[in-house]
């Protein structure tokens, strides 16, 4: 069955942003423990607790993300993506006043944004399938990608297809993606490859 590529979906950290968001730094900040997940660590708080971590946490994102940089292969991917007439997406864990801070430091547009205030976290698919919602597009016609287990199990969870690009943080990492990468750079020939099917 041929492949009708509709729509592109991505992780934002370590993907299309490059930021000095140290989240072991933070796990260790907020619960003494570099192993516990931010999001659903401050989930599992009572109340007033939680509204506390959720402060720093925010203020750790902002600050990170007024140094972050857009990766030097955005402009011509999303060229692309915009001559193909695609839509896309970020799905992410952070906050939505990060990805705005982002995007307007370096007037980028990235499409329909879903932050952790709008969905469940990755690797629940409801992210991705809220970004599809809004974008008038079936999973299936989409490609989720992202550097982290996370991605890969929200985007294959949802019904897309999945990119993962390996990074040297995670490269260690062996999710079952449908295609991998090894820069950003390389994304445009692997979705040429798939809508040529």
């Amino acid at each position: 069955m041929s492949f009708n590529l509709k729509a592109v979906l991505f992780d934002l950290d370590g993907v299309l942003v490059h930021s000095p968001l140290d989240l072991p730094a933070i796990k260790r900040e907020l619960f003494g423990d570099a192993s516990v997940f931010i999001i659903e660590g401050i989930e599992a708080l009572p109340p007033h607790e939680r509204e506390e971590k959720n402060r720093i946490l925010l203020q750790r994102e902002l600050e990170a993300a007024a140094d972050a940089n857009i990766d030097p292969d955005v402009d011509e991917l999303f060229s692309w993506i915009e001559s193909r007439s695609l839509k896309k997406g970020i799905i992410t864990r952070n906050c939505r006043e990060a990805v705005n801070l982002i995007a307007g430091n370096h007037c980028v547009d990235f499409g329909v944004i879903i932050a952790r205030e709008d969905a469940p976290p990755k690797p629940d698919p409801g992210s991705v399938l809220a970004a599809c919602r809004i974008l008038e597009v079936d999973p299936v016609d989409c490609v989720m990608v992202g550097d982290y287990l996370f991605d890969i199990e929200a985007g294959k969870n949802a019904g897309c297809r999945t990119v993962f690009l390996e990074t040297d943080k995670f490269k260690h990492l062996e999710p079952d993606a449908d295609a991998k990468i090894g820069s950003l750079g390389e994304l445009i020939d692997v979705l040429e490859r798939w809508m040529e099917e």
